[in-house]
C-alpha cells in the first residue's frame, strides 16, 4: 500500500513494535488514526516519540481551550504555507462546531471574535517577527509549545510529504481523501498533562526551556531538540557548522531556494555539500527539498539509512525552530 511519504519507508501500523507501537497507540487513542504526517518520522522512533510528546503535551493537554490551540496551529501552518496542516486544522475547527470561524480563517478574513483574530495574528507572526502575545503569561507554555511543534512538523511535512496532499475532512463519517487518510478521534476537552513522559525515558534530554515553566511540555521540547541535534553527527564538523551558520543568518525564517543556498555552501568540499544542502533546505526551504537532494546525500555513504534521513532532516528543522523559539520567547517576556 502506498504511504505517500517521500525519502523513507515508514513503519506500517501492523508491523510496529517497541517505541513506535507505543506512540501509534497513544496517537490513535488521543488524536487521530495513523496518517502520513505521523508515519513520516517512524524510521526514527526516538524523534517520533519526542515529537508526539511535544504535540500532545502542548496542543492536546493542559488548561488552554483546545480551540485556541487549534487556531495557533492553523496560523502557523498558514504562515508556513503547508496546505496539509492548513486543511487539517480547518477540518478540526469544523469538527469542533466552528464552521464560521473555519470559513473566515480559511478565506483570509478576520474572525468575528477579536480574541480568535489576535491568536491567529500572533501564531502567523511567530514565523516572521513575533508580536505581543494575546494571552496571559500563565498560558504561554501551551501556546508557544503548540506553535513551535507546528514549525517543526510543518518543515518535516513539507520536506517529506507530496506537494498538494491534503488530509480530507478527518470526519469518521466522511469518505477518506485517500487510503490511510487520518480520522480525528476527539479534541473537545484538554487531556491531563504528562502521559507521554514515559515515552521519553532513555532519550537524549537537554535543558528544558524557561518558557515551559517546568511543565511536561519542557521535557518534550528538550528531548526533541536534543534528539534532532544528533543529526549533526551525520555531517562533517565543517558541514554541520555550515548548516548552523546558514540557519542562524536567517533566524530560521522560511524562504525560497535560490543562489543564497549555494553561497552558504561555498568553501565546503563537494563530498560535504549534499548533506548540508539537505539540512539547510529542510530548515529554510523545505518545500524545495527534492528527491535528488536526498539521494545525493545518501549516495555519499552506503550506510545512510531511512533512520539517518529522518535525523538529518530533523536536525535542519529544529535548527530553525530554535531561533523561532528564542525570538518568540524574547517577545513574550520582553527580553
Amino acid at each position: 500500500m502506498p504511504t505517500l511519504v517521500r525519502h523513507v519507508t515508514p513503519v506500517p501500523r501492523a508491523a510496529a513494535s517497541g517505541l513506535v507501537a507505543e506512540v501509534y497507540a497513544q496517537v490513535e487513542a488521543e488524536f487521530s488514526s495513523i496518517g502520513p504526517a505521523v508515519l513520516m518520522t517512524s524510521p526514527a522512533p526516538e524523534l517520533m516519540a519526542a515529537g508526539w510528546s511535544l504535540m500532545r503535551e502542548a496542543q492536546l493537554a493542559g488548561d488552554v481551550p483546545v480551540l485556541d490551540k487549534a487556531l495557533v496551529a492553523l496560523g502557523v501552518a498558514q504562515a508556513n504555507e503547508l496546505d496539509y496542516d492548513v486543511q487539517a486544522f480547518l477540518a478540526i475547527l469544523r469538527l469542533l462546531g466552528e464552521d464560521e470561524l473555519a470559513d473566515a480563517a480559511g478565506h483570509g478574513r478576520p474572525p468575528a471574535d477579536p480574541r480568535h483574530a489576535a491568536l491567529l495574528t500572533w501564531a502567523r507572526a511567530t514565523a516572521t517577527g513575533p508580536v505581543a502575545a494575546p494571552f496571559p503569561a500563565a498560558q504561554a507554555a501551551e501556546h508557544l509549545g503548540t506553535a513551535l511543534f507546528g514549525h517543526f512538523v510543518n518543515r518535516m511535512a513539507a520536506a517529506m510529504l507530496p506537494a498538494g496532499l491534503t488530509p480530507g475532512s478527518m470526519d469518521p463519517g466522511d469518505e477518506p481523501a485517500f487510503d490511510g487518510a487520518p480520522v480525528l478521534r476527539g479534541m473537545r476537552e484538554p487531556l491531563a498533562p504528562g502521559a507521554t513522559l514515559p515515552l521519553l525515558k532513555g532519550l537524549p534530554a537537554g535543558q528544558e526551556p524557561a518558557w515551559a515553566a517546568g511543565r511536561p511540555i519542557g521535557a518534550a521540547y528538550a528531548a526533541l531538540a536534543a534528539g534532532a541535534a544528533q543529526g549533526a553527527g551525520l555531517l562533517s564538523p565543517a558541514a554541520a557548522a555550515t548548516v548552523t551558520t546558514a540557519v542562524a543568518a536567517h533566524r530560521g525564517r522560511r524562504r525560497a531556494r535560490g543562489p543564497w543556498l549555494e553561497q552558504a555552501l561555498d568553501g565546503l568540499p563537494e563530498q560535504d555539500r549534499a548533506g548540508a544542502r539537505a539540512a539547510i533546505l529542510t530548515a529554510l526551504a523545505p518545500q524545495d527539498l527534492t528527491d535528488a537532494d536526498v539521494a545525493a546525500w545518501r549516495a555519499t555513504d552506503r550506510r545512510f539509512s531511512d533512520h539517518c534521513t529522518v535525523y538529518l532532516l530533523a536536525f535542519g528543522a529544529m535548527a530553525a525552530v530554535g531561533h523561532l523559539a528564542d525570538d518568540t520567547a524574547a517577545a513574550l517576556y520582553g527580553t
